[in-house]
């Protein structure tokens, strides 16, 4: 099996498809969308363009920008404002982590084992959130 074993692995234009599974509003979100990868000071700079499939709504369009930067073992991301958000080691077929961000929570896992092929579940947690979301990324 071969794994990510450098920040520079991630280098470049993905494509990605996400699931949300929301159970509070008892529904199924999908979005389709590309996330691109690239060289900034300091590592990478992520940004996410996505379509929000919702039912029964208009696509909604959407945006997500985080800073990767390479750490001891693995990857450290950051919100785009610099605040630190969570990390990622390399090396791993399934690495995980937490996201503490009171009174949510938000537990990372995730999946190399067909890499280049990558996914991400996040479950989410909180007085008002109930979620899981999958996001899986290919090569552009």
């Amino acid at each position: 099996m071969t794994l990510p074993q450098d920040i520079a692995e991630f280098e470049g234009d993905w494509l990605l498809s996400r699931v949300i599974d929301d159970r509070l509003a008892g529904q199924k979100l999908r979005a389709e969308g590309r996330a691109t990868l690239l060289r900034s000071e300091g590592g990478l700079t992520y940004d996410e363009q996505v379509t929000l499939f919702m039912p029964d709504q208009p696509p909604f369009q959407g945006t997500r920008r985080y800073l990767w930067r390479p750490g001891p073992g693995g990857i450290a991301i950051h919100f785009d404002d610099g605040r630190y958000f969570h990390r990622l080691m390399l090396g791993q077929a399934e690495p995980a982590d937490h996201h503490d961000c009171p009174p949510d929570s938000y537990d990372a896992r995730y999946d190399f084992a067909r890499w280049p092929l990558w996914k991400v579940r996040w479950r989410v947690s909180g007085p008002r959130k109930d979620y899981d979301m999958v996001t899986e990324y290919r090569r552009r």
